[in-house]
């Protein structure tokens, strides 16, 4: 097979390192090896959408907590039923979190 065309990439020395010791221990040359990973290795993304979700509810519950201490700095009292609320928007976000990040839905190239 007639092989003129060639891939330059940047790699740092400790990547350099790295790269020719897989290929050592998987008794290939630096090129064959590299090919061998860009054709048959698999690149795994994960769908992160869900993230966006979760941003929002720590948001919110950063804008409660601060709600919560302008209340306590001006007043020197706290509500339970700001208490409350704070609870329950965290156990929700313990909920969502679970939900949306931890079966992160995998794609394979």
């Amino acid at each position: 097979m007639n092989r003129d065309n060639y891939i330059k990439i940047r790699v740092s020395a400790d990547e350099l390192s790295a790269i020719k010791k897989r290929a050592a221990d998987s008794d290939m040359t630096v090129s064959n090896f590299l090919r061998d990973l860009a054709l048959n290795g698999k690149i795994i993304l994960y769908d992160t959408e869900n993230i966006y979700r979760f941003n929002q509810l720590m948001r919110s519950i950063g804008t409660n907590i601060n709600q919560i201490a302008l209340v306590v700095n001006a007043e020197k009292k706290v509500y339970k039923g700001d208490i409350d609320a704070l609870r329950r928007e965290v156990n929700n976000l313990r909920d969502e979190f679970h939900k949306y990040i931890s079966p992160l839905k995998r794609c394979e190239l």
